[in-house]
């Protein structure tokens, strides 16, 4: 019995035996499905810019290795940061055979992270990151962390940094973002000709130091305009001529580029200051210019404006441009039939205005009046202006100075007027041989200084009348008419066509009695 009993007893001792070593085993299974290795076996070590990784170091798995690609030579920073335990990180960057490019020496000062601040990649490529604790293998400390690598500049010849973002037109802004994945971004510019622009850039938010550039179709530089030393948020070219027609590239950037730190949003514009002289804008003509008839326009990218005049007779003309609004600074400009200048007239000292006076045509023909800016294409000024051409006198093979005001006879009063269009007036009269007339012509108006002739039907003057001492009237006494027919009594100023007088006159011829 008591051997029965002995045998049960030493077979449930061998059966919970047998269940307690089954059970510490199925323990040290399951702990081993949770350590960091077979965590880092099924994980996925890959790094993202910019993008936060967690991994975990432990007495079984004293590092970890990440693999970064890079498509430049790219500039980085790597930050580890402990998230548990008392791990004492330690980050260095391996290419790929192994060959230490970079580390972070340990540990920063408070033992819960480590980093590698400014690093430059050797070029695109796959990259190795290693996360270990201190002292690696014979280290003591473990636990969790979070790497994130940070792109500080993808290099110059990126992808990023190289394409196109579209087109960029005078006077429309374009806004974006500078990072340090893209810290230069192009546009591209459509110039119609050798065209003055101007290129802004300026930060709308952020830490941004703008700087903007102008290059060329080959991507040579043309210009640059820096960040702006008093302000900090805004970067100009003020001024710059094109060198001809085409497409330009213009790019915003940040100041020292590739080792620059800042970024933000910005605001980019383009402004056309002044058209090329082979921008079809300029070959557009404004109008036809009638005599002492004001005319409007406007100056401003469209640096000057013509307009066509066509003549009949060599003119004296006074040109006047003046002012209307904004700060223009006008000039005016007779050119010939062929374009050539013929005569300029520049701003006055006040600025507001622009005269050509009293200049004299070559003869008929057609010209051409222009409207300018001080320093044309490379002017700043712009604004509206009023445009007066005043015919001071018409020429004297003019067809208006041909013709007849009427007739006149003895005992009779007629009236005329004389302009700068017709500054002299011709009427017929009838007269017998040995008649003895007098004329006389008073100024009923204005300012005329009247002169007056009796010719013959050929027009070959006779005698004249001058003006009084009050020069508002002239007389011919007692003149003896060689023969009978037609004669000619002409009216005209003094000065003639280039007179300064006009107004209104009456005329009167009074016979002496036979």
């Amino acid at each position: 019995m008591h051997s029965t009993r002995r045998f049960l007893l030493t077979l449930s001792t061998l059966v919970l035996f047998l269940l307690s070593v089954s059970a510490f085993a199925g323990a040290q299974d399951a702990t081993a499905e949770a350590t960091p290795e077979a965590t880092t076996a099924a994980g996925d070590l890959t790094l993202t810019y910019s993008v936060a990784s967690s991994g975990e170091i432990s007495n079984s798995a004293t590092s970890q290795t990440w693999t970064l690609t890079s498509a430049s030579a790219d500039r980085l920073s790597v930050e580890v940061e402990r998230t548990s335990g008392n791990l004492l990180p330690d980050v260095a960057v391996m290419d790929a055979s192994d060959k230490q490019l970079a580390t972070s020496y340990g540990s920063d000062q408070t033992g819960a992270g480590a980093a590698i601040d400014n690093f430059t990649l050797p070029g695109a490529g796959t990259y190795k990151v290693v996360v270990q604790r201190v002292d690696g293998e014979t280290g003591v400390t473990e636990g969790k962390y979070s790497i994130t690598v940070t792109p500080l500049a993808t290099a110059d010849d990126n992808p990023n940094n190289t394409v196109s973002l579209g087109e960029i037109t005078a006077g429309k802004a374009v806004n974006g973002e500078l990072t340090g994945t893209q810290w230069y971004q192009r546009y591209s510019f459509n110039a119609a000709g050798e065209d003055v622009i101007s290129v802004t850039g300026k930060r709308t938010g952020g830490t941004l130091f703008p700087e903007v550039e102008i290059l060329d179709s080959n991507g040579t530089s043309l210009n640059i305009g820096y960040t702006d030393g008093s302000s900090g948020d805004i970067a100009q070219i003020k001024s710059y001529a094109l060198p001809q027609a085409g497409t330009y590239t213009i790019a915003m950037t940040r100041a020292q580029r590739f080792n620059g730190e800042t970024a933000g949003t910005y605001e980019l514009n383009v402004n056309l200051l002044g058209a090329g002289e082979s921008n079809p804008m300029l070959a557009q003509s404004k109008g036809d210019v009638t005599y002492d008839t004001p005319l409007t326009g406007d100056v401003g990218a469209q640096w000057y404006q013509d307009w066509k005049l066509t003549t009949t007779a060599g003119d004296v003309l006074t040109i006047t441009a003046n002012r209307t609004s904004g700060n223009l600074q006008p000039e005016v400009i007779l050119l010939g039939g062929s374009g050539q200048e013929v005569t300029h007239g520049y701003t006055s000292n006040t600025g507001d205005s622009a005269s050509i006076e009293r200049y004299t045509l070559s003869g008929a023909g057609n010209f051409v009046v222009r409207v300018s800016r001080a320093q044309g294409k490379n002017g700043f000024s712009t604004g509206g202006y009023s445009l007066l051409v005043n015919l001071v006198g018409s020429g004297e093979d003019s067809p208006k100075l041909k013709e007849s005001s009427g007739a006149i006879e003895n005992s009779q009063t007629q009236t005329g007027t004389i302009t700068g269009e017709k500054w002299s007036n011709t009427w017929t009269y009838k007269g017998t041989k040995g008649q003895v007339i007098t004329i006389s012509v008073a100024r009923t108006s204005d300012t005329l200084n009247p002169h007056v002739d009796i010719r013959d039907s050929n027009g070959q003057v006779l005698t004249s009348g001058y003006p009084n001492a009050s020069h508002d009237g002239a007389e011919i006494t007692s003149f003896t008419l060689p023969g009978t027919g037609d004669y000619q009594i002409v009216v005209y100023r003094d000065g003639n066509q280039t007179g300064y007088t006009t107004g209104g006159y009456s005329l009167k011829v009074e016979a002496a009695a036979q």
